[in-house]
C-alpha cells in the first residue's frame, strides 16, 4: 500500500506536468521526466514518441498552435510493488483552443489516461516511462492555418506566478 506522502509526490508530478504544458513552461518538464524517460503518446489520431530530455521539443510545435490548453488530471491510482517500484495511472481531459486568423476559436478535446512508471532520484520522483492513451476526441486539431502562440497568450508570467 503506497504511503500518503508517495501519493502526494505522484500528484505533484502530475500537477507540475499540467502546469508545464498549459503555461508553456517547458523548463518544468525536467521535474516531471527523467532524461531517458520513454514517452509514448496516442492522442486521438496523433501518435508520437520521445525521450524525456526531448519532451519539450516534441510538445512545443504542437502547443505553439494552441491559444490555450487545460489538462485536468484526476487523482492518480498509485501502486507500489514489493521491490519499491512506483507505478501510477490517472485519467485526463485535455482541452486545446486554437485561434484562426479572423479570431474564431476552435476546440479539440481529448479524454483518456496516463500510465506511468516512476523512479526516485536525489531530485525526487520522476516519470521514467509513460504511455498516454487518449482515444476519445471531440473536434479536431488543426495543423495549418491557425495563429501560433510560442508563449502563453492569455496571461503574463507575473499573473501566473
Amino acid at each position: 500500500m503506497p504511503t500518503h506522502e508517495l501519493v502526494c509526490d505522484v500528484t505533484h508530478v502530475y500537477a507540475t506536468y499540467a502546469r508545464a504544458i498549459d503555461e508553456k513552461r517547458y523548463d518544468l518538464l525536467q521535474r516531471v521526466f527523467t532524461p531517458d524517460a520513454a514517452l509514448d503518446y496516442v492522442v486521438g489520431s496523433h501518435r508520437f514518441t520521445a525521450r524525456g530530455e526531448h519532451a519539450a521539443a516534441a510538445f512545443k510545435p504542437f502547443l505553439d498552435r494552441c491559444y490555450w490548453t487545460q489538462h485536468v488530471i484526476a487523482p492518480p491510482m498509485v501502486d507500489l510493488d514489493a521491490s519499491g517500484r512506483v507505478a501510477a495511472s490517472a485519467r485526463v481531459i485535455a482541452t486545446h483552443l486554437q485561434r484562426l486568423p479572423e479570431g474564431t476559436l476552435t476546440r479539440w478535446q481529448v479524454r483518456g489516461s496516463y500510465h506511468d512508471r516512476f523512479v526516485r532520484s536525489h531530485d525526487g520522483l520522476r516519470i521514467a516511462q509513460r504511455f498516454c492513451f487518449c482515444p476519445d476526441e471531440e473536434g479536431e486539431f488543426t495543423d495549418t492555418g491557425v495563429e501560433e502562440f510560442p508563449q502563453v497568450a492569455w496571461a503574463n508570467r507575473e499573473v501566473l506566478g
